[in-house]
This record gives C-alpha cells, sequence and structure tokens, in this order.
C-alpha cells in the first residue's frame, strides 16, 4: 500500500477533492481522496478514517471535479422534502459495487433514500449479486 501512497504523490502534490464515506456493512469508515489535477491523470484512495492506513487505490484515466454527485444534487434528485441529514455511505449492493462511488444517504422523518453517483434514487439498498 505504501505505492499507492508514492504513485499518488507522483501524481500531484495536493489531494483535489477529499470526502468522508460512512460504511453501513459494520465496516469501519473511510476516506476517498482524490489525486490529480482536472481532467488529466491521477489516482483515488480509499484511507481508513480511524487508523490512516490506506485500504485499496485505483489510477484514473481522467480526474472529474466533483469526483461525485454534490450533495446539493443529490437533494434534489431525492423528490422528497428536505432532508434533516444527508451522508455519503456505501455498503456492496446492486446500487454501488465499488467503495469507490458512494451513496448519499438522505433522511427524513420517516424516510430514507440513496442517491448514487450517477443521479440513480433508490428506496432500499438491494443485495449485490444476481437475482
Amino acid at each position: 500500500m505504501k505505492v499507492a501512497a508514492a504513485v499518488a504523490h507522483e501524481e500531484s502534490s495536493a489531494a483535489a477533492a477529499t470526502h468522508l464515506v460512512e460504511r453501513l456493512d459494520n465496516g469501519a469508515p473511510y476516506f476517498l481522496v482524490i489525486f490529480g489535477k482536472p481532467d488529466s491523470q491521477g489516482m483515488v484512495v480509499a484511507v481508513d478514517a480511524l487508523n490512516g492506513a490506506i485500504l485499496s487505490s485505483a489510477k484514473l484515466e481522467r480526474v472529474k471535479i466533483p469526483w461525485l454527485l454534490e450533495k446539493g444534487e443529490a437533494i434534489k434528485l431525492a423528490e422528497e422534502a428536505q432532508p434533516l441529514a444527508a451522508r455519503l455511505v456505501w455498503a456492496p449492493s446492486r446500487a454501488s459495487l465499488s467503495p469507490f462511488y458512494p451513496l448519499w444517504e438522505l433522511t427524513g422523518g420517516s424516510w430514507r433514500v440513496y442517491v448514487d453517483h450517477s443521479g440513480k434514487l433508490w428506496r432500499d439498498l438491494p443485495p449485490a449479486g444476481p437475482g
């Protein structure tokens, strides 16, 4: 994993974006850190939020900023009243198989919805896998 950090450092000396993601499957929360300049090659690194260990990384052909759907856009797509809370979350599901693409979880009084990185609305998170 030290190699990933070295490569990320080589891509750009500063992070282009950082996002905290909470796990819904009892895993530790993590940071997604995107390195690189917009529209150039870069890297995304998942870093354990509790101990700072690099969990995984991937080289990016093109750094897109914003990397993820922005919170305000997710709220508009939710088709609900103004949420009381909005956070980035991830668990393996049909909505997202990759921890590099977390979902916005939006909650209100009696409702909870998820918005994926492409803007699709999910009322629940179907398990990953066939079916």
